[in-house]
């Protein structure tokens, strides 16, 4: 028994590991290091909690501690980008709008396909709008997407993985993960009216509520603009 929790730690410390493959895309006519002229929106955040009976329920408390957090790590991190402008909305009726646009981004990053070099799907309008009227050519949008088991989901869910590897000798095993952060950058070009890069970081077993997670993450978002 020991030996099968220990084997599914290790699986999923790889599989942790290496969830940072490449995942970015330049689109066709752009150098990293020309895109410098950026304004940076707030990031969006949706953290689940997923309880007894696998119940999901965003948890409003983590969304916005992870928002803080992602907030406080752009704060000091040197991401390589020339930053020049943080948009801050005017009212809570524009705070909304631009996370509806975030988070209608993210949903159309999920089901978008790539033609000719270019991502094809369209840009938030009202971003763009802001872009235009600040004179920034660039808007960088962040996006995390993050769960987190409590414990006694997780003890279930290692209980039926462990049984599942005891029941087939190891050959079928299932690896739960206690936390999950995915992390999406967007970089948004309002002169051409298109995505001009985007990276996602998706790193099981990675709290997106620990400062060293994120950092992590970020390392590997923002690692074509600091070389």
């Amino acid at each position: 028994m020991k030996r099968l929790i220990y084997l599914a730690l290790m699986i999923a410390t790889g599989a942790c590991m290496s969830s940072c493959g490449p995942a970015g895309h330049l689109s066709n006519g752009y150098q990293t290091d020309e895109i410098r002229d950026v304004m940076s929106f707030d990031p969006v955040s949706k953290i689940e909690i997923i309880g007894k009976g696998g119940i999901t329920v965003t948890d409003t408390t983590a969304c916005i501690a992870s928002q803080e957090l992602l907030l406080e790590t752009l704060k000091t991190y040197d991401s390589g980008l020339n930053i020049k402008a943080v948009h801050r909305p005017e009212s809570n009726r524009e705070t909304e709008k631009i996370r509806k646009e975030i988070e209608n981004l993210y949903a159309r990053h999920l089901n978008a396909s790539e033609e000719d070099g270019a991502i094809t799907y369209p840009i938030p309008e009202n971003i763009d709008r802001i872009l235009e009227k600040s004179g920034h050519r660039y808007g960088m949008v962040l996006y995390c997407y993050g769960f987190s088991r409590t414990g006694g989901n997780y003890a279930t869910q290692v209980a039926k993985s462990v049984g599942i590897a005891l029941l087939t000798l190891g050959s079928v095993y299932t690896v739960p993960y206690k936390d999950k952060s995915n992390l999406h950058l967007f970089l948004i070009d309002s002169e051409k009216d298109q995505i001009a890069y985007q990276i996602h970081s998706i790193a099981p077993d990675y709290n997106p509520l620990k400062p060293k997670h994120v950092e992590k993450q970020f390392k590997y978002l923002f690692k074509e603009f600091r070389k």
